[in-house]
């Protein structure tokens, strides 16, 4: 299933992560998390490497358990105060409004992994290569390229000759820089092309 193409519904999930997510960003209180997000998807994309998404995710979810962390201490401290009989409603706003952002920091923990995380994980395969919203394959050039034997290595490739390629690979052949297998293989790849 790794790869895969994402279906709707978990495209829908991210979706629906990024719209229950952008309140946050308009109030600029999920800015940071919104840049490590947007990195690791940036990362991914250019090194066809999900493990960007994995760190990403892991600084979104630090973030946000220590904004989590900082607003449960702030209720504990507003709470006290209000609950003590003199003067408790001139707390109630610092006390609620802690309790709220405390429960809106649980919540994203709890969105980032399953609305975000999950469902990009179980395609991760697919997703590095091909993009999150894809449903059709890249033609991986790259791929056919490392298939290939590169005939010679290192250098721009210029027009040469299958006789002169042929006493190149012969000479690394006997300078020990390549085994039999590799001048055999080579070989026939230049007899192939001729």
């Amino acid at each position: 299933m790794q790869n895969q193409p994402m279906s709707s519904g978990d495209q829908s999930k991210l979706l629906i992560f990024s719209l229950l997510f952008a309140p946050s960003i308009v109030l600029l209180v999920g800015v940071i998390p919104a840049i490590f997000l947007g990195f690791g998807i940036y990362m991914m994309k250019k090194n066809q490497d999900f493990s960007s998404i994995d760190t990403a995710v892991k600084n979104f979810k630090g973030f946000t358990w220590i904004a989590f962390i900082g607003c449960a201490l702030s209720s504990v401290y507003w709470g006290i105060k209000y609950f003590t009989p003199e003067q408790s409603w001139y707390y109630d706003d610092e006390f609620f409004g802690s309790l709220t952002f405390a429960g809106i920091s649980f919540a994203y923990l709890i969105m980032i992994q399953v609305l975000f995380y999950s469902p990009l994980n179980r395609h991760r395969e697919w997703v590095e290569v091909n993009g999150i919203f894809s449903t059709k394959p890249k033609s991986d050039k790259a791929s056919k390229s490392h298939s290939e034997v590169d005939i010679i290595k290192g250098e721009k490739l210029k027009q040469y000759s299958v006789a002169d390629e042929l006493t190149k690979w012969a000479n690394l052949k006997e300078n020990g820089h390549i085994s039999e297998e590799e001048f055999h293989e080579a070989r026939a790849k230049l007899l192939k092309r001729n």
